[in-house]
């Protein structure tokens, strides 16, 4: 009878583990999969998958938190301008102004990454000599120009700066950014002089804490797309595999992570097969989804999207395929992420949408009117001043 009670208070049922397992996160779950036979094959389980889905998007996860959502728009004449939005269903906007700090009649910044780190974020000004960024609480209106890089200015060359990077290092709390210099040889000068000049791209990065750039390291080919996300101390692109001239060759796209801790590359396979960020009829997009990095894929000639969300850094087979839908109204690009699974798209007509992934319902913005360009960005208020620790 003893034996028969210790066997029995071990056993879990089927249903039970698999209500406990459709609550873990993704990364928990792919490294639990492999205990038991029968939860190897949970993703092949329409029920499980549904379970998920909905404790993915019903969570309510610390990044979101306090958080509001900023419009960054392109209007007329190319002016660039941010608003705050509210209301349920976003219609209403409080225009904020940028901070002024070379001058300018009207500042125009770009914004680095899909949200603010700490209060803070990573404006680039591209009509500065070689896009001179500036760190900006817009809570407390401080702003911070980060100072020029020595590897700005290469002799006899043009240079470009671009593909930033934005990022907190929670190991030594500090602010980092990491971009890439491209450098062109000057159409007038001779090529004699041009001998010893390194013309190959490369990496920098800066630290807030030491005030300064320096070059960066790497052995992995950097042909990434210009926004980077931030999540768990890491920045991510989308990237390439290097062009190939053979047109018939397959290149393969892959999320490129940094490690502002460790300072390291990690590559993952995108869960695609023969596509490229030219390739049609597929159109890439990544963002961050209730705290996971998500990849959406928007086949064109289909009408179809397909959301995958990662589980592992560095395993393609963690990649979980959310969902996979075909929405009455005809959704083109996505724009970026909200609170509660809301994705923000553009239409055929160029209108600001938001799909809900909870509901399956696409509605307009209806603060914006006709065709829109731009992006959208979650912020989080913060009196810290910048470079302070977060503790």
């Amino acid at each position: 009878m003893i034996a028969r009670n210790k066997k029995v208070s071990n056993y879990i049922p089927d249903d039970l583990s698999r209500l406990i397992l459709s609550n873990l996160s993704l990364k928990s779950l792919n490294r639990f999969r492999c205990v038991r036979k029968s939860w190897s094959t949970l993703f092949e389980n329409p029920y499980f998958i549904s379970s998920f889905r909905n404790n993915f998007l019903s969570n309510n996860h610390a990044y979101y938190e306090d958080t509001s959502l900023l419009l960054h728009q392109t209007v007329p004449d190319d002016k660039l301008v941010l608003y705050s939005l509210s209301g349920e269903r976003f219609e209403n906007g409080t225009k904020l102004d940028w901070p002024n700090p070379f001058e300018e009649n009207e500042p125009s910044f770009v914004i680095s990454g899909s949200g603010s780190i700490n209060g803070i974020l990573c404006l680039i000004n591209y009509t500065q000599p070689n896009a001179r960024v500036v760190l900006w609480n817009p809570t407390t209106q401080e702003f911070l120009v980060i100072p020029t890089s020595p590897f700005e200015l290469v002799p006899h060359m043009d240079v470009d700066i671009v593909r930033h990077g934005f990022g907190y290092d929670y190991v030594t709390n500090d602010y980092k950014i990491i971009r890439q210099v491209i450098c062109y040889h000057k159409i007038d000068i001779d090529m004699l002089y041009l001998e010893d000049i390194d013309d190959d791209p490369f990496l920098e990065i800066y630290s807030l804490q030491s005030n300064s750039w320096r070059k960066l390291e790497y052995d992995i080919p950097i042909n990434h797309t210009e926004n980077g996300v931030f999540l768990d101390g890491m920045v991510h692109w989308l990237n390439e595999s290097d062009d190939s001239d053979d047109e018939d060759e397959y290149v393969e796209a892959y999320l490129l992570s940094f490690d502002l801790s460790r300072e390291e590359f990690i590559t993952t396979l995108a869960p695609l097969e023969d596509v490229s960020f030219d390739s049609e009829p597929v159109l890439l997009d990544l963002m961050v989804l209730n705290g996971s990095i998500a990849l959406i894929s928007n086949y064109t000639n289909l009408g179809t999207f397909k959301i995958h969300v990662l589980g592992e850094f560095g395993v393609k087979e963690s990649w979980f395929k959310l969902f996979i839908f075909q929405p009455t109204s005809i959704i083109v690009y996505p724009i970026g992420a909200g609170r509660k699974g809301n994705i923000f798209f553009t239409d055929e007509d160029g209108k600001l949408i938001f799909f809900s992934l909870s509901t399956m319902i696409v509605e307009e913005v209806n603060f914006v009117s006709g065709k829109f360009s731009g992006k959208t960005v979650t912020y989080k208020e913060s009196l810290l001043p910048i470079g302070e620790k977060n503790e």
